[in-house]
């Protein structure tokens, strides 16, 4: 099984024509299922182009996770229940984050959640870095910065305990377990124009829960190995933080969408 991957597409900032020829270089690629990792659009045209993502690639399956630049100009609570509406009218869409583990065959499976950078690296809530998703995320606007920095952990431990329920039970039953989210959950695979991150950075690039939850249950299943796909830093890294987890950055620029992979699920990935 072939598993194409794609990030941070920004498809409101990509006009028709481009887009469309975009969407003809995917299907040309021939694999059996796309993931996405999140920042396909935002919310006022996040649905339209979700059709025609799962159009293009129709009857084969999307898989997607969300990532922070979809819920622009909205909350996450209306989002959620657009994105909900296009997954039932468009059948071969599907949101990664309910308790889904999915086989992709020859001993490996999915399983994804959106993650979020949880505020908790680097210089964590003394950072000085302006992040716009608080000014364009109603459910983070005109909040002090106290309170942000404490919806950003509560985020981040959300997508933690969502591994914690979920990932267990998919390395029993699985040898190599994708796990698709947005933001990097180790602060290794987190860079900012193509650097490591410094230390204002991080809080904003990285998800030590979900890198927490990752890094331990691994421990308890030493025959498995888990890849991770990511995006949100728009700098593409590929770092093995242990033996048995590999983290993938996608690389990508506003306006320009790129496939970044295809993977050959049957195989395992050759670590760096």
């Amino acid at each position: 099984m072939k598993l194409l991957w794609l990030t941070d597409l920004h498809l409101d900032h990509v006009d028709e024509t481009p887009r469309m020829a975009f969407y003809s270089a995917i299907a040309s690629h021939g694999a059996d299922a796309v993931v996405i990792t999140g920042d396909i659009s935002e919310a006022l045209t996040l649905s339209s182009h979700l059709k025609e993502l799962g159009r293009t690639f129709a009857p084969r399956p999307v898989y997607f996770v969300l990532g922070n630049h979809d819920f622009y100009d909205s909350s996450f609570d209306a989002v959620d229940r657009a994105v909900a509406r296009v997954c039932k009218e468009q059948a071969n869409l599907r949101h990664l984050g309910s308790g889904e583990i999915i086989p992709l065959g020859n001993g490996s499976a999915l399983v994804g959640h959106r993650g979020w950078a949880d505020g908790r690296a680097g210089r964590g809530s003394g950072s000085t870095i302006h992040n716009p998703d608080h000014d364009r995320i109603a459910d983070l606007q005109g909040a002090t910065k106290q309170a942000t920095f404490g919806k950003m952990t509560a985020l981040g431990r959300e997508s933690g305990n969502y591994l914690r329920d979920v990932l267990p039970y998919a390395l029993k039953c699985y040898e190599h377990v994708w796990v698709a989210t947005h933001v990097p959950p180790f602060t290794r695979a987190a860079f900012y124009n193509g650097k490591p991150c410094g230390r204002r950075h991080l809080p904003h690039y990285s998800n030590l829960s979900a890198g927490c939850a990752i890094r331990g249950i691994s421990k308890s299943f030493p025959k498995s190995r888990l890849t991770v796909l990511c995006g949100h830093t728009h700098s593409g890294a590929q770092v093995m933080v242990s033996e048995q987890v590999q983290v993938i950055a996608g690389e990508a620029r506003k306006g320009w969408p790129q496939v970044q992979r295809v993977f050959d699920v049957s195989k395992m990935p050759i670590p760096v």
